[in-house]
């Protein structure tokens, strides 16, 4: 006998396992290969691609914890093979139309919460008990240790790490290791960028990066400024530039 709660009006595709006494409301798309686990929740407005692992106790498209939001109808996106485990929430967006997006070859782990309007790149990791505010964005390659909490609005760039147990209410620049709370920056992810195959000669030119952004006695619109000025950094300046002009909560500081 069938143990779960499959609305008629839902879309999905016929090769997806879905566990016990799981719900998928009215307005969901759900495309192949995917696997639910038991009492999973996906409600109305919610778009998943395939090949992910969503396991028991996950709920997505909840409704924002946002007084702004007032039951407009909004979307959940989700990707590809994205794993999500145990009792995850995501919510959907406030605002009419918009979206919670959620790229391709994420590791989501147990109790994380990602809040409305968030917006999360491709091969992340966000480990367990993990909380992100609204309108969160994290790029691609990010690494989040336990027990962390985003402030809303605050950015994370491209292969950067927050160490766990931390709180960040400030914009963390590409490839930069950060914790503590309030989290500051300590250096480059260089584990992080060896684990994903950056040269030993790439490294050393994010190091030489860091150093003239974080180690300079020049202000930080100098330190662009001599940036952009220099050939030797290539798209790795190019990248860190447009990501701190882009800063709306300000870049991350440097522990004292």
């Amino acid at each position: 006998m069938k143990q779960f709660t499959v609305s008629k009006n839902a879309k999905v595709d016929k090769s997806v396992i879905i566990g016990p006494y799981s719900v998928v409301e009215d307005d969901v798309k759900i495309g192949a290969d995917n696997k639910i686990g038991g009492y999973v929740i996906i409600r109305n407005g919610s778009i998943i691609g395939k090949d992910n692992t969503i396991c028991a106790g996950v709920q997505i498209g909840v409704d924002p914890q946002d007084y702004h939001f007032k039951g407009e109808p909004s979307k959940c996106l989700i990707g590809d093979n994205n794993i999500i485990r145990e009792y995850t929430t995501i919510s959907r967006a406030t605002g009419e139309n918009k979206a919670t997006c959620i790229g391709d070859n994420n590791f989501i782990m147990t109790y994380v919460h990602i809040a409305h309007n968030i917006r999360i790149g491709n091969n992340n990791i966000i480990s367990s008990g993990s909380q992100l505010g609204g309108y969160v964005e994290l790029e691609n390659f990010v690494n989040i240790g336990g027990l962390v909490g985003v402030h809303q609005f605050c950015r994370i760039g491209k292969y950067a790490m927050l160490g766990a147990m931390s709180y960040l209410n400030k914009d963390i620049p590409p490839y930069v290791l950060a914790r503590g709370n309030p989290a500051r920056v300590f250096g480059v992810n260089v584990r992080g960028l060896q684990l994903n195959g950056f040269t030993a000669q790439e490294v050393e030119t994010i190091k030489a990066l860091y150093r003239l952004i974080y180690e300079s006695s020049n202000t930080l619109t100098k330190c662009l400024k001599r940036l952009e000025e220099k050939d030797c950094f290539g798209d790795f300046a190019r990248e860190t530039i447009e990501f701190v002009n882009a800063s709306k909560r300000g870049i991350l500081l440097k522990t004292p």
